[in-house]
């Protein structure tokens, strides 16, 4: 090898082996392939045509490009440590559909029990819904996970009759009417915005939350005080772009400087010369024969 340290960090949507590793892929079809989509879209059982909620979810999300990214950064820096260590470098290839499983991996083990009828392995009877809410297109979520939920759901809406209706009485009740629970439900939250509903149900135990868009996520008070966000300048932008920060700031390390992506080819002269050892003139000539792309 021209340089045994260097340190390769790829990523496709199956693997580099076996029968599925020459399959081209993306974000759908990897999700279709480990029974996300399934999982995302699957219709209710009162709505068997599905519904544009679920089709919404599936159609609009980069899973699992985000996990993936820094999955295939972790394993790049324990590369890194093992070329440290032993002075040889590695080849670290990450299949996205082998880290959807792990990421599914306590859904996996569930239906496997289900299926095996293992005692004490029972279905969720959590109810997980989008609710509609005051102003234009505006959403909230709300989860009611026990019964007790459900009583303090009754209690902060005013409707304590609801708490010992038949109908909503057990989690296996609020499934099987969970149309008409739904409607009820959104009927009050119709009339309060998603910050108000998730306040008022957070404050009673019950798990709600907001919908929030880009802007809104910029705006978090939360989020500000964490310092998530932090502006970055773009060659190609005029304006500057608010970007992530990170997930682990450190207390003795300062931050990363803030740079986009590198463009096409603006590296690879640096690359052959400093990693490969090249000199300038193989470089140029191998510029020129189309072999390598230098920055446009």
């Amino acid at each position: 090898a021209v340089n045994p340290r260097v340190v390769l960090a790829e990523s496709s949507a199956y693997g580099d082996a076996g029968p599925w590793s020459t399959r081209m892929g993306y974000g759908p079809l990897v999700r279709a392939a480990t029974g996300v989509t399934r999982l995302w879209t699957a219709p209710e059982p009162d709505d068997p045509a599905g519904s544009a909620r679920h089709a919404y979810y599936d159609a609009t999300t980069v899973f699992p490009d985000h996990v993936v990214g820094r999955v295939t950064a972790i394993a790049a820096l324990a590369a890194l440590i093992h070329r440290d260590r032993t002075g040889g470098g590695a080849r670290v290839h990450i299949s996205q559909a082998e880290v959807v499983v792990n990421q599914l991996d306590t859904c996996y083990v569930t239906r496997a029990a289900l299926a095996a009828g293992l005692a004490g392995i029972r279905e969720d009877t959590a109810l997980h819904a989008v609710y509609p809410c005051a102003g234009d297109d505006e959403w909230c979520v709300i989860s009611i996970r026990d019964d007790d939920e459900w009583h303090c759901i009754a209690s902060t809406f005013d409707r304590p009759q609801w708490a010992d209706d038949p109908r909503f009485a057990t989690g296996e009740a609020r499934l099987a009417n969970r149309r008409e629970l739904v409607e009820l439900v959104s009927a009050w939250t119709r009339t309060r915005t998603p910050a108000r509903v998730a306040q008022l149900l957070q404050s009673t135990g019950v798990a709600a939350g907001p919908m929030n868009r880009p802007p809104d996520l910029l705006e978090d008070q939360q989020l500000r005080d964490r310092k998530l966000f932090a502006e970055m300048v773009h060659p190609l932008i005029e304006r500057p772009l608010p970007a992530e920060t990170g997930p682990a700031p450190f207390t003795h390390i300062p931050p990363a400087r803030q740079r986009p992506a590198p463009q096409p080819g603006q590296d690879t002269r640096g690359i052959c010369r400093e990693l490969l050892g090249m000199s300038d003139g193989e470089i140029e000539r191998l510029v020129t024969d189309g072999v390598l792309f230098g920055p446009a």
